[in-house]
């Protein structure tokens, strides 16, 4: 109230909107969260046979899933940090800072990763792992590979991350948002929507929305879905242009305004 500032909020869950609608405040759902349900997870039968053929295919080549725990070999850093280097630049764009982490070193060191190395045992894909804070939940934040990776790599790595984590007794493990795709593009669709249409397509210009929901279907989570919390459709904009300037920084956005 001192510095005249509205608070929203954001990727939440459905649980408490009635107790945002009776504070005053408005929902809208921004997307779906993936939730993998481990007990259940396997790779055999007809609907993983493609996951399981990229798997098998995968270690006949002779790549393997290892993780690592801190602290890492100094030389396998400075490989993780060229990775996600070239990452950055096949992405034509620079780290995110709100909603994800970024690669540093004192992150980096400060927990476990999985990494891809391939049959000379050179890194060629990374995810860091990250335990959920209430729920007996594993997820990951980084995730990056080489510009030229073997085919089926991503679907060996994902394949391998829910392994461990239900061999180390996790319940679930959360393959992350994916946005809704087609609100906003037509004209009748409300202002809201269309303005949410705007802020992602102004964020696939850095992630293929499309591709990562349908690679996340895959493993056929539960889809879960989260909100943005706002206090009335006239805060809406203010609070989108921040979120962008939060998620990508003023140049970023400004640079995105400038091409319009």
């Amino acid at each position: 109230s001192r510095n005249d500032w509205q608070p929203a909020f954001i990727s939440t869950l459905p649980d408490y909107l009635e107790d945002y609608k009776a504070a005053g405040f408005d929902s809208i759902c921004l997307g779906y969260e993936a939730i993998v349900n481990l007990a259940t997870f396997s790779l055999e039968g007809k609907e993983n046979k493609d996951i399981r053929y990229a798997v098998n295919r995968m270690e006949k080549m002779g790549y393997t899933a290892v993780v690592h725990q801190p602290p890492l070999d100094s030389d396998l850093y400075a490989r993780l940090h060229e990775i996600s280097d070239y990452w950055l630049t096949s992405h034509h764009g620079g780290e995110m800072h709100f909603s994800d982490g970024w690669f540093n070193e004192k992150y980096i060191q400060s927990g476990s990763v999985m990494v891809i190395h391939a049959a000379d045992g050179s890194p060629t894909a990374f995810a860091n792992l990250v335990p959920e804070y209430q729920k007996n939940e594993l997820t990951i934040d980084l995730m990056r590979h080489l510009p030229e990776v073997e085919h089926g790599t991503m679907e060996f790595l994902f394949a391998r991350l829910l392994q461990y984590a239900r061999k180390n007794n996790y319940a679930t493990f959360s393959l992350g948002l994916s946005a809704i795709v087609g609100d906003g593009e037509k004209p009748d669709d409300p202002a809201v929507e269309k303005a949410l249409h705007t802020l992602s397509e102004f964020a696939s210009r850095y992630f293929n929305f499309k591709g990562l929901h349908n690679f996340k279907e895959k493993f056929h989570p539960d889809w879960q879905p989260r909100y943005l919390i706002y206090p009335g459709a006239a805060s809406l904009p203010q609070i989108l242009s921040t979120l962008l300037q939060a998620h990508s920084g003023r140049n970023y956005l400004w640079k995105f305004l400038h091409k319009q």
